[in-house]
């Protein structure tokens, strides 16, 4: 049997950094990839920059980058790996490069680099005050237990799989979010039209023009004190806050009611809602603040359907323009105002149509999103127990 040894870094591999100097960046050209663009095992080309052929050229005489090469982020959030799997046509600036010489299993090294025990060292190691940092002389010293080839093989085999269907669940996820978003986006018709973009073919009837004042009704219920502190619902987040408020009973007075079925508003500006947004109460009957502005429907049937709808922020938008203020912290309604908005609003069996379209979409996300964790968890467990 094989007895596993200590060996460092450098020993097994050829470690190398990139350029530490800053090319001139033009709009078209070789990508030129920094710590930041190294996420989840590959390379992000979001947000990235260009170089010229001759920069290109120049930092890869020192530092080319070639399949089954690792990449470490060495700034910011250190020990980001990427492995490369396919032929690179990028340069790099303050990225560990750890090139594969034959003297370890690429695959097994790039896995041993996830490890705790490699964590760990990297912390040991950092240098810096906000923005954290490690040096090349500490990366190539980093300890790194090795089995026999034959070990490694296995091991790198089993984690590898588990890997790779992460990597495929991961895929599938931001697919189905692209297909929600596309759906989402085009099953209403645009502010002011009657007719939307994707349709189901059972249906061809102009949708009606409807004022928010046929559809809801401002809530003025006060919390009586048949709520308690167990019912304070977060707008925000849709759920029960169960951890104590310590609230008065003369405070619990000033919450508004919010029963399943109603909507509030919620006037914080956050990604994707620049002007607040309005959320239902799907979970049950319960209490906000009174800084939410609480609404009921007139009409009790098709709620799935508005749950998505209110939500929208592509047909929202335009309403919520018109009907609030800007505040310091958040967006202000005036309720006047949003219930004289119109929105198109389709018959009965198509809004039914549409609610079991969206709920499908979301429920696949939900499972695709536990899968994930599954496998996370899983990876994590064989990476912490696998190496020695």
């Amino acid at each position: 049997m094989f007895d596993w040894a200590q060996r460092k870094l450098k020993d097994l591999t050829d470690v190398r950094d990139g350029t530490h100097s800053s090319p001139k960046y033009v709009e078209a050209g070789h990508p030129f990839i920094t710590s930041k663009n190294i996420n989840n095992g590959s390379i992000d080309y979001r947000d990235i920059k260009y170089i010229t052929d001759e920069d290109f050229d120049e930092i890869n005489k020192r530092s080319k980058v070639d399949i089954h090469d690792i990449l470490m982020g060495m700034i910011g959030t250190v020990g980001n790996l990427a492995l490369i799997d396919k032929k690179p046509n990028f340069a790099i600036k303050n990225i560990a490069l750890i090139k594969d010489i034959g003297k370890i299993d690429y695959l097994f090294l790039y896995n041993f680099l996830q490890s705790n025990y490699v964590s760990k060292e990297l912390i040991q190691k950092l240098d810096g005050g906000t923005q954290k940092f490690i040096s090349l002389n500490k990366v190539r010293d980093l300890n790194i237990s090795v089995a026999s080839f034959q070990e490694q093989k296995a091991i790198s085999k089993c984690l590898m799989r588990v890997n790779n269907l992460l990597i495929l669940q991961q895929r599938k996820e931001k697919l189905l979010k692209q297909i929600q978003q596309a759906i989402y986006y085009n099953i209403y018709p645009e502010y002011g039209t009657k007719i939307p973009i994707i349709r189901h073919r059972e249906f061809n009837k102009d949708w009606s023009i409807v004022s928010f004042n046929k559809l809801y009704k401002k809530s003025k219920e006060k919390n009586d004190l048949t709520y308690g502190e167990d019912k304070i619902i977060s707008v925000a987040k849709m759920y029960f806050k169960h951890e104590s408020q310590n609230s008065s009973k003369d405070y619990l007075k000033t919450y508004n009611v919010f029963k399943k079925g109603d909507i509030a508003f919620e006037g914080n500006r956050s990604e994707g809602f620049s002007h607040g947004r309005f959320v239902q109460n799907n979970i049950g009957d319960g209490i906000v603040s009174h800084v939410f502005d609480v609404f009921t429907p007139l009409n009790k049937e098709n709620l799935n359907y508005w749950k998505y709808a209110i939500h929208n922020e592509h047909i929202m938008k335009y309403v919520l323009v018109k009907s609030t203020t800007k505040a310091t912290m958040m967006n202000n309604l005036s309720t006047k105002d949003f219930l004289k908005q119109k929105i198109a609003v389709p018959n009965s069996c198509e809004m039914k149509k549409i609610s079991h379209l969206l709920k499908g979409l979301d429920d696949q996300l939900e499972f695709s999103k536990r899968k994930i964790k599954i496998l996370t968890k899983v990876k994590q467990f064989l990476l912490q127990n696998m190496f020695i």
